[in-house]
C-alpha cells in the first residue's frame, strides 16, 4: 500500500514538473472578417519562439471541384518545405477530434521566395466531414496538426462557402 502511494505521488510530482507547451493564439481572421473565402489564425505553440499561421481557403481543384485547402507556415520568412513538389504525401489533421487523411504538398508564396505546406483532405469523405463541420460549427473548431492544438474561427463560414461558385461546370 505504501509503495501505491509512493508511486502515485511521484507519478502526480512528474505531472506538475512537465513543461506545457500551450498553444496560444496572437491573431485571427474570421470567414466574415476576410469576405473573400479565407480566414486565418496566429499562433504559437511554445515549442519555438516563431509564429505560425495557419489559414484555410475555399477555392477550386484542378479538376473544378470546390475545396477547403489549408496552409501552414511560419509567421516570418522563415520556409515550412525546401522545395515545390508536384506529389503530394499524406499526413493528418484531427478536426474535433475526428481524424482526417490530409494530402499535403510544398508551395512557393506567389511575391517571395519562401515555401509554405499546402493541404487539402485526401478523400472525399474526408473532405464532406470538414467543410460540414465547419458549415454546422457554432463555436472555434480545434485543429490538432503537428503536434499542436488549435482552435479555428467558424463565423461566415457557410456563407463563403455557398459564395465560392461551387464546382465548375
Amino acid at each position: 500500500m505504501k509503495t501505491t502511494k509512493s508511486l502515485i505521488l511521484l507519478f502526480v510530482g512528474s505531472l506538475i514538473a512537465i513543461k506545457s507547451y500551450a498553444t496560444e493564439i496572437e491573431d485571427f481572421m474570421s470567414w466574415a472578417q476576410m469576405d473573400n473565402g479565407s480566414a486565418w489564425i496566429k499562433y504559437n505553440s511554445g515549442y519555438s519562439d516563431e509564429s505560425k499561421i495557419l489559414e484555410s481557403e475555399i477555392s477550386h481543384s484542378k479538376s473544378g471541384g470546390q475545396r477547403l485547402y489549408f496552409s501552414d507556415y511560419n509567421a516570418t520568412n522563415i520556409n515550412s518545405c525546401k522545395y515545390t513538389t508536384t506529389i503530394p504525401d499524406s499526413t493528418t489533421m484531427i478536426f474535433n477530434g475526428q481524424a482526417v487523411k490530409m494530402s499535403r504538398w510544398c508551395q512557393k508564396f506567389r511575391d517571395s521566395s519562401s515555401y509554405y505546406f499546402s493541404l487539402t483532405p485526401e478523400t472525399e469523405r474526408g473532405h464532406n466531414y470538414v467543410v460540414n463541420l465547419f458549415k454546422v460549427a457554432t463555436s472555434p473548431i480545434e485543429i490538432q496538426f503537428n503536434n499542436e492544438r488549435t482552435y479555428f474561427p467558424v463565423i461566415g463560414f457557410t456563407k463563403a462557402w455557398n459564395s465560392a461558385g461551387g464546382n465548375a461546370i
